[in-house]
């Protein structure tokens, strides 16, 4: 995809930029467009684990009958999601030659869809809800596979596309990710402040879930925010159409547009022509990729010690400081780092995004200091005298450690995925170093959920 310039003098670029959308004050240019498209985009990526890790509590109570698979069932949707992950991105990656990115993206959110509105079905139909637990368990990792197999291609067709059209496209979807990782931790905290948590009583022999509606819109609005990124994918496509024939006309001082039929001729759609080997890829993006891959690594031994580390005010009355309140609220402050770090590297004043693929490598090294940081917290609660085991006794240096582990892991992530382009040379290395980013991202996670069963044995 080429972005058309010309110049009204040697100095002067022009760049066509056309209203999209008016209303009243409201104007909408078609950069903004695009920029929020893969901000949503990025969202409906990530929504689908957020689902089915937030539904966790759910399938505890509708698997009642069934303790083993309650015990089993967030590592292995996390292992059933990782290992497809990895192997379909890998495939992904080798299957390059006239491929159809925006195709992959579409595909990928249809399938989305299907999928969230058949898992929303699944909690209010009593054919799912009286379902044999083991065959309703098979169902849903079945699933869950699906679900990963149409994120894979989603996000392997829009890395490729942002790769083309510029980093700061590349920083929305980074955003979009950060604020889908928030929105989960918000839901839970209100939801618990305002209803408490629910006891269930699995253990009556005529004990049957209740149909859960709360899941259920969460699910189907899985599905309208895939919905909404293909018809904004859709949107931004006919104006990248329109704008570039309109920028050609000025450029060559006509006054009349082109008729509407000629429009599909003027852009071609993006396709890759060339395969590019995994060993071109390397040589041009070792320091990134294998950034993305520690990255993610390290990052995974958050959700350890956020599930673990309590408040050092064990013996307050204060809601706030209960396990119920004070963990979700953990999550919550992390993912707003990881939010914070993402926007920050938009904003090219800041410094926040680092340029240099050396220092973005060791810098993803240094986070490992944070390990021996958490240990310094309230990581066994409960002692003799009931009191605060923790080496530094405070709540405000647990939270500001989770915060700073946040924006590390949102600037690192979105420095990366924002320079892939700047390394490449053309737009098939630009379109292909999508699927081989992902790649090392997914190897990233599985290895990361590895390692952190280790660190749970360290922990006991």
């Amino acid at each position: 995809m080429t972005n058309h310039q010309a110049t009204a003098d040697d100095s002067a670029p022009f760049v066509y930029d056309p209203v999209v959308f008016k209303f009243s004050k409201l104007v909408i240019k078609y950069s903004q467009l695009k920029y929020v498209t893969f901000t949503i985009i990025g969202i409906a990526l990530l929504w689908p684990w957020n689902a089915f890790l937030s539904a966790s509590a759910y399938y505890a109570e509708r698997f009642g009958h069934s303790p083993g698979l309650v015990k089993i069932y967030s590592s292995t949707m996390m292992s059933v999601s990782c290992i497809t992950s990895t192997c379909f991105n890998y495939y992904l990656s080798q299957a390059q030659s006239g491929v159809n990115y925006t195709f992959r993206v579409n595909a990928g959110f249809w399938v989305t869809i299907a999928v969230f509105i058949f898992m929303g079905i699944s909690c209010v139909s009593d054919l799912f809800i009286h379902m044999w637990d083991t065959t309703f368990f098979t169902l849903l990792m079945f699933m869950v596979f699906t679900s990963a197999l149409a994120t894979c291609l989603a996000q392997n067709g829009t890395m490729a596309i942002v790769n083309v059209l510029g980093s700061i496209y590349a920083n929305a979807v980074m955003v979009g990710q950060a604020v889908a990782g928030v929105l989960p931790s918000c839901a839970l905290i209100i939801s618990i402040l305002l209803v408490g948590e629910k006891k269930g009583s699995a253990t009556d022999d005529d004990y049957v879930v209740e149909k859960n509606y709360g899941v259920f819109i969460y699910y189907i609005t899985a599905s309208l925010i895939a919905a909404l990124s293909i018809l904004l994918l859709f949107w931004t496509d006919h104006y990248r159409t329109v704008t570039d024939y309109e920028a050609l006309n000025q450029i060559a001082g006509e006054e009349q547009p082109l008729s509407a039929a000629s429009e599909p001729e003027l852009v071609p759609v993006m396709t890759q022509e060339k395969f590019v080997p995994f060993s071109v890829l390397w040589s041009k993006l070792k320091y990134i990729v294998s950034t993305i891959f520690l990255t993610f690594s390290i990052t995974l031994i958050f959700p350890v010690f956020a599930s673990t580390i309590e408040s050092t005010h064990t013996d307050s009355k204060n809601k706030f400081f209960k396990k119920e309140i004070y963990i979700p609220f953990i999550y919550l402050v992390w993912n707003l780092g990881d939010l914070f770090g993402r926007i920050l590297c938009g904003f090219p004043r800041l410094h926040m995004l680092i340029t240099n693929p050396k220092v973005l490598l060791w810098y993803s090294i240094s986070r490992l200091i944070f390990i021996p940081l958490f240990f310094t917290c309230n990581i066994h609660p409960f002692t003799a005298a009931n009191q605060s085991s923790a080496f530094i006794n405070s709540d405000l240096w647990y939270i500001f450690l989770q915060l700073i582990f946040g924006i590390s892991n949102g600037q690192l992530c979105t420095s990366c995925f924002m320079i892939v382009g700047d390394h490449c040379d053309n737009d098939d290395e630009k379109e292909a170093a999508g699927g081989f980013t992902t790649v090392f991202l997914s190897v990233g996670l599985a290895v990361g959920a590895v390692l952190s069963y280790l660190l749970v044995l360290a922990i006991q």
